[in-house]
């Protein structure tokens, strides 16, 4: 029987575990290795990080040290959640033999992102390809970029990132029809606008350099963003649940404590209603852990005045 079982060990789920495992609360984080933060190669707007940290080490150091205060890390991944009771939950995994027993659960399983299928993506992404422009327009202030994806959601990224530079070229990569009103308005930001296909990315070690189209024309630019929809909420596991969520699958939680409408179920992270960024998925994972050692404290205290 665990107190609590986290489900996802990303950024949000690694910090509710080191709270939560600082509270004496046994507990376990169900992970597989991937996840949004293992693209990151560069974070740079983290606290106490002025240069950059890697999402991969983020992840590594948040795992030592929910280790170190008691925490099991179980590499494996939720195949169903079942409530037991009004006081159990049961979590089966892919390859558990036998099920786990939580009195809480976290649901910190964050979103599966749609990355299009193109030559050298694997190496640029997160050095010098991104999804987030809070997160790496500084670095492209007065640079040559590229926004690759599907025209609508390439429009409104590149009107985004033209806070940071005007060298922008739009790649309609996927096709999608684009508005008459949308190449207007990039017409008038001077951005040029291809309906074309990306046939491979030029980049030193990581660094881009350019993008070859499908025509063969290169284009030279040294960042660009992906504005692919499709990106997809992981919440399977909360089907059988009366969760609310809203239009695009995010789990609605209440603000201060971040449970969810099922008692006892918390989400954390950008599974969530946020702005989906590090330092907001660890605040959710920390004010998640609080609340919850609350809620495990009355719990105590009840079975203990019953005995």
């Amino acid at each position: 029987m665990y107190d609590t079982v986290i489900i996802g060990g990303g950024i949000a789920g690694l910090q509710t575990a080191i709270q939560l495992a600082r509270s004496l609360r046994r507990v376990a984080v169900l992970d597989i290795p991937g996840g949004r933060s293992s693209v990151a190669k560069t974070y740079r707007n983290i606290l106490g990080y002025p240069k950059d940290v890697s999402g991969d080490k983020l992840r590594r150091l948040g795992r030592e040290q929910a280790t170190q205060y008691g925490a099991h890390m179980i590499e494996d991944e939720a195949v169903s959640l079942q409530a037991r009771g009004d006081d159990e939950f049961i979590v089966q995994t892919k390859n558990g033999a036998n099920p786990l027993v939580a009195r809480t659960i976290v649901m910190a399983t964050g979103i599966r992102d749609p990355f299009p299928s193109i030559p050298g993506i694997k190496e640029c992404l997160g050095s010098s390809i991104f999804l987030c422009p809070d997160c790496d327009g500084y670095e492209s202030v007065g640079e040559p970029i590229a926004v690759i994806g599907a025209g609508p959601q390439a429009v409104v990224m590149a009107d985004e990132l033209s806070h940071y530079t005007k060298q922008i070229d739009v790649l309609n990569h996927t096709g999608a029809l684009t508005s008459s009103d949308d190449l207007e308005r990039l017409k008038k930001q001077g951005f040029a606008f291809y309906d074309q296909k990306v046939q491979r990315l030029l980049h030193n070690g990581g660094q881009l350099t350019g993008l070859e189209l499908a025509s063969g024309e290169i284009l030279c630019v040294t960042r660009a963003f992906l504005a692919v929809p499709g990106a997809v909420v992981q919440t399977g596991l909360l089907q059988g649940f009366k969760v609310q969520v809203n239009e695009k699958g995010h789990v609605r939680t209440d603000p201060r404590t971040k449970e969810t409408d099922h008692c006892n179920i918390w989400a954390v992270g950008d599974i969530t209603l946020h702005s989906q960024q590090v330092a907001i998925a660890m605040g959710d994972g920390a004010q998640a852990a609080i609340w919850i050692q609350k809620r495990l404290r009355e719990s105590d205290h009840f079975v203990k005045a019953k005995s």
